[in-house]
């Protein structure tokens, strides 16, 4: 673990937490040196020195003051630079990785997840680079200095001192086991928690409407329980476990203070070493005293290491950085096999192609496959078996950026995000001008109603578009699609759930989308599609019929069957 978060440091957070180290062992030797310039004033008074030849040494530790409060000012600025420095590290791999997973990745448990990575585990890692890390440096050598200084004095007494730090140390090493298994548990009743926090948030409008169905909300109460429970059991663990470290320390000063006691009532020894050892040594203990929190950081980062290491090192798409560039834009689905996981669905030795320029129906009930081929084309999921071309290219073989550049897509599901309208609709086109920006808003009948809002483009429209009605929030999606200009299109259900007003605006502003561009468009609306160039009929994941609206009707076959469905009730 440790050395893969080093790894994940730059140049300038491994800098800094050099520096960090350096600066936090400088302060404790500064403080022992003005223990030890202290005890040197005490022998000197003893010896009848006067105070006026003693100003050096008051010198002496008005700069140690001075240099303290420099080194301690340092040391934090830099762990703390140092933390964020891995904190910054880590969530921009995640957002780069993130959008190489396939859909199926994304589940509510591992949306939730997620949430607690970003949040939790991140700081977590923080604590271990920014706290733990730069203090452990310091405090090892501060523990041997002290050490070794008193061993001059006494060593005998010096090894009287520094026996229980190695009996604390295996207690603490033999609880660790348990200490995990505990923290385990806890941390995964918070993401049993947070994943169903997730989705009960996102369930609200149907809860709301339910309300009388309580089921969801004792769910999320009881695994809310749970957490609370799992909690107090590793805070008693935790308390337990470092208590008694801090008491097996303690021992072992109590016991050298008994010794040498004892040897200075035998006059085996004198009493300023004596004293010198009472004070100094409490100094030695401070370092492993201190273990208690990096032990508390360590076993909090395991848990939320394991979790971070699914994300950052879990598989992706593969993606042929330099791979073929298609010649064209032609589509093929060649004897495909696809399932998702602990799912029924199934596509068997699919095969069908999309000629470019054409407009293409995926036809079917809900659950027959529609999306799927949308999601296989743009490889949110791979295919099991056989191949997709385009170009007469395996897509696999295509850059994943240049393949996701020939394709606009237009849902009936958009998704805004919480900025001004001008920035949703450049989400199409990094660097886009305003002149283009308005223009594609123009195209996707837009403009005007952007142009009576107070701040026109520069209206911020909430979370998801929140401002905005459906058919809004649909041709601000088209007029992304017309700024990007990808040579693919594909539309998904675009004119449900709109008024009769927006949806005629819609549907000239994807007319005039889909011209010279090759279209696949997901409809259960049959109506909408009649001059395709091609009708897929699915069921099931099974390609059943092919042809134009008119071929199909003639058959008589399962397209008539939904055609009278829904137009002959």
């Amino acid at each position: 673990m440790f050395r893969e978060m080093l790894k994940l440091l730059t140049k300038t957070g491994k800098r800094d937490l050099i520096i960090s180290s350096v600066f936090f062992a400088l302060y404790g030797l500064s403080s022992i040196a003005m223990i030890v310039i202290v005890f040197s004033i005490l022998f000197q008074i003893f010896d009848g020195t006067s105070l006026d030849m003693l100003y050096k040494y008051f010198i002496a530790i008005g700069l140690l003051v001075v240099f303290k409060g420099i080194c301690n000012m340092v040391a934090d600025m830099k762990k703390h630079s140092a933390g964020f420095d891995i904190v910054q590290q880590i969530r921009e791999r995640m957002i780069i990785k993130l959008k190489k997973f396939s859909l199926g990745f994304y589940t509510n448990e591992r949306l939730g997840e997620i949430n607690t990575i970003l949040h939790k585990d991140v700081d977590n890692m923080s604590l271990v680079v920014g706290h733990m890390w730069s203090r452990m440096f310091g405090d090892f050598l501060i523990g041997a200095v002290v050490f070794v200084g008193l061993a001059s004095i006494d060593f005998k007494l010096s090894i009287i001192m520094a026996v229980s730090v190695p009996i604390a140390l295996i207690f603490l090493y033999l609880t660790i086991k348990q200490s995990e298994k505990i923290e385990n548990q806890n941390n995964s009743a918070l993401l049993d928690m947070v994943s169903l926090f997730v989705e009960y948030v996102r369930g609200i409008p149907v809860l709301k409407s339910f309300s009388n169905n309580k089921s969801l909300d004792n769910e999320l109460m009881n695994k809310t329980k749970k957490f609370g429970k799992t909690s107090k059991v590793a805070s008693r663990f935790k308390a337990k476990q470092l208590s008694i470290f801090g008491f097996l320390l303690d021992i072992g000063y109590l016991v050298l203070l008994i010794t040498g006691a004892i040897l200075v009532t035998k006059g085996s020894l004198d009493v300023l070493h004596f004293i010198i050892f009472a004070v100094i040594s409490k100094e030695f203990y401070k370092p492993f005293a201190s273990m208690e929190q990096h032990y508390m950081y360590y076993v909090s980062a395991i848990d939320s290491y394991e979790r971070l290491s699914r994300i950052l090192y879990a598989d992706v798409i593969p993606d042929k950085v330099n791979g073929i560039v298609p010649k064209d834009n032609d589509i093929a689905f060649e004897n495909i096999d696809f399932s998702y996981e602990k799912d029924e669905f199934k596509m068997e030795k699919l095969s069908f192609s999309i000629a470019e320029k054409t407009m293409t129906a995926l036809v079917g009930e809900s659950g027959s496959g529609k999306t799927t081929i949308t999601n296989l084309l743009l490889r949110f999921y791979d295919v099991h078996k056989g191949k997709i071309t385009l170009g007469g290219t395996d897509i696999r073989d295509i850059p994943y950026d240049e393949l996701l550049d020939r394709i606009s897509i237009v849902m009936q599901n958009v998704q805004l995000f919480d900025n001004t309208i001008e920035e949703n609709i450049r989400v199409g086109k990094k660097g886009a001008t305003k002149e283009e920006i308005i223009k594609a808003a123009k195209k996707a009948r837009i403009h005007d109603f952007i142009m009576s809002l107070p701040k026109g483009y520069k209206t911020d429209i909430g979370e998801n578009g929140g401002i905005l009605s459906g058919g809004q929030r649909q041709r601000i999606s088209i007029a992304r699609a017309f700024l990007k200009d990808a040579p693919i299109l594909i539309l998904d259900e675009m004119t449900s759930n709109v008024d009769p007003v927006n949806e005629s605006l819609i549907q000239d502003a994807i007319t005039e989308l889909a011209k010279n561009r090759t279209v696949l468009v997901v409809a259960h609306h049959l109506k909408t599609i009649q001059k395709a160039d091609q009708i897929l009929v699915f069921q099931k994941g099974n390609l059943l019929e092919k042809g134009k609206h008119g071929e199909l009707l003639e058959k008589d076959g399962y397209y008539t069957k939904l055609w009278k469905a829904q137009y002959e009730v």
